[in-house]
Formats: structure tokens, sequence, C-alpha cells
């Protein structure tokens, strides 16, 4: 754990994002993040028999990191938030993809109001210094008043409904229902289809060519949803990278088309691993006597706990109601420990409150289990610890691992061709996009990438 701190907390990148030894004036920015995406498959494409060439023009004409370390728990809400926010989600407040709900009251609700983030964001920056904004299925912007042209990522049924909903959600008022007329009907924030990313391009490229936006973020998802479904590294996997190579070549041709000095970037949430069990952390704590239940409606319901576990994917926070109870904290580490100890339980490692938050991983959380890969938690309340996955690739495991990288990627005006960045921290990227705007994120808590002549 203390290599782990250390090697975040040591990290210095000098990045060429311009011309040496000038700054960086303010330029139009367009993000786009593909939900999932490793380093890996852009580094070995040929390797993998994968044609991206939007993607790979990338390596050669612009800059590039090799890996991005992300924060935990590496899923989608806390990066992409800390992607506009330069903080860990510690900071930030939106510490997993759903808020801690011990009774299961909120039906799978996650983070999707802005009222949640607490610090200041990339939008807000942009919004004071008087530029013009955007927002395509961005995690985390529901009721964001910072963003002009805002289409957010919210769902709650995956049906129709949800679409009266997100046209209510979006502004301008009358927005999403308006663009339908001419671009047929939009897609809830959910369906994670290679058609429904397509139907995300065409309204978000529709915006750019009407609104053209100063900054804009589009958030494309269906490379996450088949990983899931499919695994890490598959057929399946590589076919819908190149169907979204596709959609970005059109996002850029229309930022470029409306703002020719645009920089564009591509940035992920996470990588991937493949998965076969799942750990049902629930039960157990269940058959500890810690979580209570009962049967109603044949379903399972908490009505009381002491102890409770919530997903990070691939990882979990172990939560007390009295974290003072220093015998029933001993008992639950004990209890951990014994778990950890047999591999085929899974658990790779068990931090307590203090590792955690030397990462930012989980304020409030007595300790947090991370997972070996190929297990990942499981919400069962009842049955065995272990089970088969139902889904075959998963993340939210420590960030440092390579499999976990994010990537990023800028190119445009003033970028240097085929720079290598090396591995950067997630929590650098907000600040290099304030100053590709020229604006003003004093609140980042890691240094910006700056220009320099000189390697590190």
């Amino acid at each position: 754990m203390k290599t782990l701190i250390k090697r975040l907390s040591f990290i210095t990148l000098w990045v060429f994002l311009g011309c040496a030894g000038s700054a960086f004036a303010r330029q139009p920015l367009l993000i786009i993040s593909i939900d999932g995406l490793p380093p890996r498959y852009v580094d070995q494409a040929e390797a993998r028999g994968l044609k991206i060439p939007r993607l790979r023009s990338f390596l050669s004409g612009g800059a590039f990191a090799e890996g991005v370390i992300g924060v935990m728990p590496t899923v989608t809400f806390p990066s992409h938030t800390t992607l506009v926010t330069g903080v860990s989600p510690a900071v930030h407040g939106i510490v997993a993809n759903t808020p801690f709900d011990p009774l299961l009251g909120n039906d799978d609700g996650w983070y999707w109001y802005a009222q949640d983030v607490r610090a200041p964001t990339l939008w807000e920056a942009a919004s004071k210094a008087g530029l013009s904004t955007a927002a395509l299925n961005w995690s985390v912007t529901v009721g964001d008043r910072n963003i002009d042209t805002l289409l957010p990522e919210f769902w709650r049924r995956s049906n129709g409904e949800d679409l009266k909903l997100l046209r209510a959600l979006s502004r301008p008022e009358g927005l999403i229902a308006s663009m339908e007329k001419a671009l047929g009907p939009y897609i809830d924030g959910y369906t994670d289809t290679v058609e429904s990313d397509r139907i995300r391009t065409r309204f978000a490229v529709n915006v750019l060519q009407e609104k053209k936006p100063y900054l804009m973020g589009v958030h494309l998802i269906a490379l996450d949803g088949t990983e899931h479904r499919e695994g890490p590294d598959t057929p399946a996997a590589y076919a819908t990278l190149e169907a979204l190579d596709g959609m970005i070549g059109e996002l850029v041709d229309a930022a470029t088309a409306a703002r020719p000095d645009t920089v564009i970037a591509i940035v992920s949430d996470h990588g991937f691993f493949a998965t076969h069990t799942v750990v049902n952390l629930r039960a157990w704590l269940v058959n500890q006597g810690l979580i209570k239940t009962r049967e109603e409606a044949g379903k399972t319901q908490v009505v009381d706990w002491d102890v409770h576990a919530w997903s990070g994917g691939g990882s979990a926070a172990i939560f007390m109601k009295d974290p003072l109870d220093l015998k029933l904290r001993q008992r639950v580490r004990d209890g951990l420990v014994l778990l950890a100890a047999d591999a085929a339980n899974g658990i790779a490692s068990v931090l307590d409150a203090n590792q955690a938050g030397g990462i930012g991983a989980f304020p409030g959380a007595t300790f947090v289990v991370e997972f070996a890969p190929g297990f990942y938690f499981g919400a069962a309340l009842g049955g065995p610890l272990l089970s088969p996955a139902s889904s075959r690739g998963m993340h939210g495991y420590l960030p440092t691992h390579p499999d976990m990288h994010a990537v990023f990627y800028a190119k445009g005006p003033g970028v240097p061709a085929g720079r290598n960045l090396g591995v950067i921290d997630m929590r650098q990227i907000a600040p290099t996009f304030a100053a590709v705007l020229d604006v003003a994120l004093p609140s980042a808590s890691e240094p910006a990438l700056t220009l320099s002549a000189q390697k590190p």
C-alpha cells in the first residue's frame, strides 16, 4: 500500500501540448469519452487486427499517454467527475456509481445529479469565463446550469418513459424534442449498444454544427456494455471499437468544421479485467447476522444492518453503522482476513480506512475490499459466497493495475505530433483542459500537464 500511495503521489510529467516554451492560447475543446477503453486496444491495434484509423491517428498526429492511472473505484461516474474536476472521489463526492443505500430503498438509483458534485467543474469554469458549453450523455450532469446545451446521462426504467424524463431534463427547454423532428428518437442513458451510440453521435454532431459550443463533452458507452456482456479482448469488443472509431471520425470532422482551431481529446474512465466469479459479500454478512432481512412479496428485503457492503465493481466498501464499535470492527476485519486467506474466495486485499483514504476512495468506509482479477462484487443477500459471474468483464479494481489504465489522447492546432506522454494521473487531465480553454480551475489537486522543452 505504501508503494501504491507513493506512486500516485509522486507522478510528475511534463507534457507537450503546444510549441515548446509557449503558453496555450484559448482554444475550443471537444472531449470524447469512450467508456471502458484500455490503452492496449489502441497501442496494439495492428497485432489485434483492429481497424481503428481515427484513434490510431492520435498516436502519430497528436499527444498520447501510455496509460492513465485513474481513481478508486475505477468505475464510470467517479472517473467522469474526476475528468472534469481534477480531484479524487473523496473530494468531489461522487464516490461510486450509486449512493450508499443500506436499506436498498433507492431502487438502484445512480449519482445522476450535478448537485451532488462538491468540487468546481470544468463546465463551471468555462461558463464563468463566458464560454459556451455542451454535454451529451456525460455522467453526473442532470440539472447542471453551467451547461448551455445539455442532453444528460439519465435513465430509470430503460423504456419510453425515460425519454420523457430526458426531454424534460435537457437544456434549453424543448431541445431534444426539437432535434428529434429531424434526427429521429433519442435514446436513454442506459442502453449501451452500438446503435445507441450511433444515435448519440448523430445528436452530438448536430449540436456541434448548430450550437458550435466552445467546450463539449460526449460520452459513448457501447464498448463498456460489450465488454461487460462478452468480455474484454474479444472479437465482439473489437468490432464495437471499430464501429466507434467511425463515430469518433464524425465527431472530429463536425467539431473542426464548426471551429477549425478545436483541440480534440479522447479519454476513457477505466480499463477491464475478464471475469468468471461473483463474490457475494452481502450474503456473507447476512450469514454473520450483520445484515437482517425478511422475505416480502417474494423478494428479500433489508430491514436492519450493523455492517453493509457497497459495490465498486471489482471492489467493495464495508460500512459500519457504528464505526466506533471496536469489538465489531475487529470481528469484521478478522472475518475478511480469513476469507482473503483462501485464494479461491477471490479477495486480493483488505484496506483499512486510512489506506483507502490515502487514495481518495470510499470516505466513511471502515474497510475496502479489492477482489482478485476474475472476481467481482455480488449483491445477493442469500445463497453461497461464490456464484458464477453474469458479466464476463468488470472494472473497479485498484487503478494501478495496468489493465485498469484509462486513455488520454489529444490532437489539434498547437499539439505536437507523436508525443508520448508516458503514464499520467487522471487528476491532471481537468486542469490541462482548463489550460487549453484558458480558464481557471485552481481547486484541481494535481498540476496541469504543462508545456516544456525538456523531458522529465
